[in-house]
């Protein structure tokens, strides 16, 4: 595991309509960030029914981001793996909730 410097690198994301974009595969490590919809689960059923800590309700998917630095020959954010700052556990993905009653976020992660 690289040091982490105290600010991480930059970057910026283009939010494109998910009818214009190509559809998320599981298998683009590195490349499946994505706003609303459903989590693209890497372990099934990890992700499903997340909860609101203060009133119970089901909570909301704003986004996950994937590990968008991933090592991959296709992946165009690929760093070696001395230099990466952006890979969460193995490959892993964060999601980030938000509860629209409580205004309530959470944040949950999965990986391989």
């Amino acid at each position: 595991m690289p040091d982490i410097s105290e600010i991480l690198r930059e970057y910026r994301v283009k939010i494109v309509p998910a009818a214009e974009a190509q559809p998320v595969n599981l298998k683009d490590l590195g490349r499946r960030t994505e706003l609303g919809g459903n989590p693209d689960e890497i372990q099934p059923g990890g992700q499903s029914g997340i909860r609101c800590p203060g009133c119970g309700k089901r909570l909301h998917l704003v986004g996950q981001i994937d590990s968008f630095e991933f090592n991959g020959k296709d992946n165009p954010n690929r760093k070696d793996y001395s230099d990466t700052q952006f890979v969460f556990g193995d490959v892993g993905m964060i999601y980030v909730w938000f509860c629209f009653d409580c205004c309530e976020p959470l944040a949950t992660m999965d990986c391989y």
